[in-house]
């Protein structure tokens, strides 16, 4: 008997990354799946895919409440998203319908300020921080208090830069407040994954986060993960013990976890965390590598309340038996015309996924300078060994061309 069929799954939002995922997953279980936002079909991968579509905004709450009542609804989900997780929230609350997280804890998780208190009651390491009057030493950075995907980020050099950029890093945040830190240079950074099951969190994957620097203006982007971490030791023998009583004091009971550190003299300091999927796309590889997947598991628990079965924590190991990564191509601000190379490499037998973050016809705007908007590709790959995965990256990096309407690859190499 399939528990799932003609079960109704309203998703929220057609175009943060997942959604598309979600759709395909829930159906492939027999639900009944509808996508609600705002965009047209052809701008809302998700739609796309989906038995139905509502043509509202995910702010629209009570709109989406009614007619959820209304049409039978059983379950409600969502992609990468902050604001629309916090929508989903409050339209699951509405419904007496299971959701991951409940509101206190999704603040504790997403606000900046929130968790770096309770990290602090644990004794784990942070970037020193500073208040607005403070002496400072410069580079400082400026970060709103509740932002994500690197919008509002800005390196200052001297208080003049910081009075500068203070408005527009206001301006990314809705509490109208930013935290001020020490920019720290000649550092690595590492992602982390926790898979929480109950209360109880497992260690789930560390990645190195390899980046790009542009210029002194604006925090410098990834261009690829490696699993699993260098530091994966270091993580596990300093800092591991102390994460998991945070988590387990955050109340966190069923969901992913993810944690943006730097390393600097062998000393982790985490900067930046998300109870929720990530842009990273961690799930890919899990599923491949560990044979579990944290978007499906959470789809599961929409529809259930459940979160996995007894075999879930056996199967979570970040100590992978293969070397992995994820290529992230960065694009210069232009309209796409075509992406050149990607069926050649889909057909490579280390490929594990391949994934567009953009579409053809889609403009990347100036104002995604510095942020995850440049984001235009993603590929995940598994290789034996470390150094066939370093031969691998290399070649599929000179075979892929993301070409503008100006005829121009606008990959930034």
């Amino acid at each position: 008997m399939n528990l799932y069929k003609n079960k109704k799954l309203l998703i929220l939002g057609g175009k943060p990354i997942g959604s598309v995922d979600i759709v395909k997953y829930a159906k492939s279980l027999g639900c009944y799946v509808i996508v609600c936002d705002y965009l047209p079909k052809g701008q809302s991968p998700a739609k796309q895919f989906a038995d139905a579509c509502w043509d509202y905004s995910t702010a629209d709450v009570d709109k989406i409440v009614e007619r959820a009542k209304q049409e039978g609804v059983n379950a409600v989900f969502t992609g990468v998203h902050e604001f629309n997780i916090a929508r989903c929230q409050e339209v699951c609350e509405k419904l007496n319908l299971p959701f991951y997280v409940d509101k206190t804890t999704m603040i504790n998780a997403s606000n900046k300020q929130s968790f770096k208190n309770i990290f602090r009651q644990f004794d784990i390491p942070l970037i020193p921080q500073y208040r607005i009057n403070d002496k400072k030493t410069f580079p400082i950075l400026l970060k709103p208090v509740d932002g994500s995907g690197a919008y509002g980020l800005k390196i200052c050099y001297s208080e003049e830069g910081l009075k500068e950029n203070l408005s527009k890093a206001l301006a990314y945040s809705n509490k109208k407040e930013v935290l001020i830190e020490q920019y720290i240079e000649n550092k690595e950074e590492i992602t982390t994954v926790y898979i929480i099951k109950d209360g109880v969190p497992y260690l789930a994957s560390v990645a190195d986060r390899i980046v790009k620097h542009f210029d002194n203006a604006v925090i410098p982007l990834p261009i690829q993960y490696i699993w699993h971490s260098k530091y994966l030791d270091l993580w596990e023998n300093t800092v591991d013990e102390k994460m998991k009583k945070s988590i387990q004091f955050m109340n966190l009971q069923n969901g992913m976890l993810f944690i943006q550190s730097i390393v600097k003299d062998n000393i982790i300091m985490p900067y930046d965390i998300g109870f929720r999927l990530s842009g990273t796309q961690e799930h890919v590889i899990l599923e491949s590598v560990c044979s579990y997947n944290p978007l499906k598991l959470l789809v599961d628990y929409a529809l259930t309340g459940k979160f996995g079965d007894e075999t879930l924590k056996e199967k979570i190991n970040p100590h992978f038996d293969c070397a992995t990564a994820q290529i992230t191509f960065l694009v210069k601000p232009a309209t796409i015309s075509k992406f050149e190379g990607i069926e050649e490499v889909e057909k490579m037998p280390q490929v594990i996924r391949v994934i567009k973050n953009k579409q053809e016809g889609e403009t990347i705007p100036y104002s995604a300078l510095g942020t995850l908007n440049q984001v235009a590709l993603r590929i995940f790959v598994k290789e034996q060994t470390a150094e066939r995965l370093n031969e691998l990256i290399d070649y599929i990096r000179n075979q892929i061309k993301i070409i503008s309407k100006n005829n121009e690859d606008i990959v930034i190499k």
